[in-house]
């Protein structure tokens, strides 16, 4: 059966960015009757890498959920979560070792899974065992698999999803006739990206030049950006990650080229936009959640506390984290114990929860936004405006 969440509130409470590591179940002697819980939440994500741009704020949105829900006692009276956050640069052996080590703990879950080579190595992993994982950011499709892994957000390339809506409201409006794709093909939730891109072009009848593959640690878009330029198309099509679209950006900027990219969710990034010196400005990109175009009282929350945090505003990665630690929360809450079996089967048995995306609805541990995702533009000095407006 499954259930509807508490609605989970922000307080208003600013955080410290580290929180202390303790393993789960352990006593303080200084709590009445020696009976003061703490309940291990692991969480492997890439705080460095390639792929820093998404993991640090995505720490930083998990830190601020579970700072929120201690002080809000969400446990109950006497416990308390206890997070140790490991990173694991975007390598997948060192994702499965963290993962088997906080299993080892005595997790209650785990927050894993930034990039897709690092979800598609721990799945099988985590479809072993016991311990629940809760997606923070890729995209990859198939990942979620009750009682063993969730995922808090919509995937972005699902048939008629945010990105076909984002590409046909786009491309469609635009009368673009030609484009050159750049493609992480190292990346497996980028190159599944970019089959949808292709087909958004192709039934908006934009002519396909060229298909560029650069791996998401390149650094030097040089080349890339001279064979773009000469071909001259209406617009550049990055399937990437932020950091790897920034530096693109900064490659095609440099060399005179001044038209659209268009990009996706992985764009909506200000480490990525600071990457790229400015140069990310007309850039075209899809979010579920902006900080500055919240759609609903949750989001804009959650905004006012993480600037207050932080003193940034947060973007959808550290939405995403926050989302994933709240989902993996309200489940430790609902269990009928800690034991990370049980809490596998009270995040089975979430059907719906309220974020700063919106309203979600779960079928199979993936969930579904009620809400239309956004489609923002890059501006200078790193303002963003409503495509279109």
């Amino acid at each position: 059966m499954q259930v509807a969440s508490r609605r989970f509130r922000a307080t208003g409470l600013a955080v410290a960015t580290t929180l202390t590591v303790a393993v789960a179940g352990c006593a303080s002697e200084d709590s009445p009757g020696g009976a003061d819980e703490r309940v291990l939440v692991g969480a492997a994500i890439s705080t460095s890498g390639p792929a820093a741009f998404a993991g640090v704020p995505v720490r930083q949105g998990i830190e601020l959920a579970v700072e929120q829900a201690n002080a809000r006692g969400v446990l109950g009276d006497g416990v308390r979560i206890e997070l140790k956050t490991v990173d694991v640069a975007g390598d997948p052996a060192a994702a499965i070792a963290a993962y088997r080590q906080f299993e080892a703990d005595g997790a209650a879950g785990v927050l894993c899974c930034t990039l897709g080579s690092e979800a598609g190595a721990l799945r099988p992993v985590m479809t072993g065992s016991v311990t629940p994982g809760v997606v923070t950011v890729s995209i990859l499709d198939g990942l979620a698999d009750p009682p063993h892994l969730f995922r808090p957000f919509e995937i972005p390339s699902k048939p008629g999803g945010i990105y076909d809506q984002f590409l046909d409201t786009v491309i469609g409006a635009a009368g673009f006739s030609t484009a050159v794709m750049v493609v992480n093909d190292d990346n497996q939730a980028m190159v599944q990206d970019s089959r949808v891109y292709a087909d958004a072009l192709g039934r908006n009848k934009v002519r396909l030049l060229a298909r560029i593959n650069a791996a998401t640690a390149t650094t030097s878009f040089t080349s890339v950006a001279t064979s773009i330029v000469a071909k001259d198309p209406d617009i550049v099509v990055a399937s990437t990650i932020g950091s790897s679209t920034a530096a693109l950006a900064r490659s095609l900027r440099e060399r005179g080229y001044d038209k659209p990219i268009v990009s996706n969710v992985g764009a909506d990034s200000a480490a990525a936009y600071k990457a790229s010196a400015g140069t990310m400005a007309g850039t075209i990109f899809p979010t579920p959640y902006h900080a500055d175009f919240p759609v609903n009282e949750a989001g804009a929350a959650f905004a006012k506390d993480y600037q207050a945090a932080y003193g940034s505003k947060p973007d959808m990665f550290a939405a995403h984290g926050y989302t994933a630690a709240q989902m993996l929360i309200t489940a430790i809450a609902d269990a009928d114990n800690h034991d990370p079996e049980a809490v596998g089967r009270a995040l089975s048995a979430l059907g719906s929860m309220e974020s700063v995306y919106g309203g979600l609805t779960f079928t199979g541990g993936q969930a579904a936004v009620e809400e239309s995702a956004r489609h923002l533009v890059w501006g200078a000095d790193a303002r963003i405006t409503e495509w279109g407006r």
